[in-house]
């Protein structure tokens, strides 16, 4: 467009001092005529560009000329902010001069802009460090999630917990946005308990009309930490499984919430796979692997293959007794 140009013209001028016609017509790849005549234009609108003649004349702008600040939008002012939630200034040691840059760069915004910034900082986190595989998605419903918290407006999600095929629908009050290692989690409330939800695992999301409650004076960095530390802080027992390679799948979704990380498999004979994870409950997983029938053997713990046969034992007991 006519008015980048422009502005690229004078940002030229400004950092090289002196151009030529040709010389800019070549940076911002357009002919020459065209940039006598945006060079004619500026003049009229009062930029103070003149031409020097001889062998190493151009174009200048008059000593000490600076352009009128131009005004950010707040949506572009929030952009410029929460892009501090890279980890560039803090790999490179210069986290405080970042942070004061931007402190600088905040006192000479509107009120309305800086209201604006606030709350966005109130409701998104970056964390590099995550707490799972690293990634880099980019969700469908990162939009529409951002606008109900900015909204302050309650949330109808369809959503996929991590190990099962099974959709629920859920509505929920929103608190805040956290990219993690490049995957983006939302922390909201499900019947007044907190919780994350990965954006990637929502399968359609609704901004409802009712508002959304949010705790007064919520700190959401503290909360993502407590989160986080409670997940990484729950049982956790390893298991080893012989599955039937035609029903694997089925065992793994079947599994669903029993587990407490995402399942390894590898191939065992023609006919099998093994199957190795790790469970939140062994007495919950048992539930489970006995509804498998003979599809699966467990191999380990020792403790989870006595649980099945007392399990067991118990309930064909109950069953011959009323027979």
């Amino acid at each position: 467009m006519r008015a980048d140009r422009l502005l690229q013209i004078v940002a030229l001028l400004r950092q090289h001092g002196r151009l030529s016609a040709s010389n800019l017509a070549r940076r911002l790849e357009v002919a020459p005529r065209t940039i006598h005549r945006d060079l004619e234009s500026l003049s009229a609108s009062g930029v103070p560009v003149y031409a020097e003649q001889g062998r190493s004349g151009g174009y200048a702008l008059l000593p000490g000329y600076r352009p009128a600040k131009e005004s950010l939008t707040p949506d572009e002012a929030r952009a410029l902010f929460l892009a501090t939630g890279g980890t560039v200034p803090d790999a490179l040691g210069l986290d405080q001069e970042f942070d004061r840059a931007l402190r600088k760069l905040s006192t000479g915004l509107p009120e309305q802009h800086t209201r604006t910034i606030g709350q966005a900082l109130e409701r998104i986190v970056f964390d590099p460090d995550g707490w799972g595989r690293v990634t880099t998605r980019h969700p469908a419903a990162l939009p529409r999630v951002l606008h109900a918290l900015e909204d302050e407006r309650r949330l109808r999600i369809d959503y996929r917990s991590r190990g099962s095929q099974q959709v629920r629908r859920r509505t929920i009050d929103p608190w805040g946005l956290v990219q993690a290692a490049g995957t983006w989690y939302l922390i909201a409330a499900h019947r007044g308990r907190p919780r994350t939800y990965r954006l990637d695992r929502m399968q359609s999301v609704t901004e409802l009309t009712a508002r959304a409650h949010r705790p007064a004076g919520l700190d959401l960095a503290q909360e993502w930490h407590r989160l986080r530390a409670a997940w990484r802080d729950r049982p956790a027992y390893p298991v080893e499984l012989r599955v039937l390679r035609s029903q694997a799948d089925l065992v793994v979704r079947q599994l669903g919430l029993a587990l407490a990380s995402d399942p390894t498999r590898t191939p065992e004979g023609p006919e099998h796979e093994r199957l190795s994870a790790e469970v939140t409950t062994l007495r919950g997983a048992v539930g489970v692997l006995l509804g498998c029938g003979d599809w699966l053997e467990v191999l380990s713990p020792p403790e989870l293959r006595a649980l099945m046969v007392e399990i067991a034992d118990q309930a064909r007991a109950v069953h011959q007794e009323r027979s």
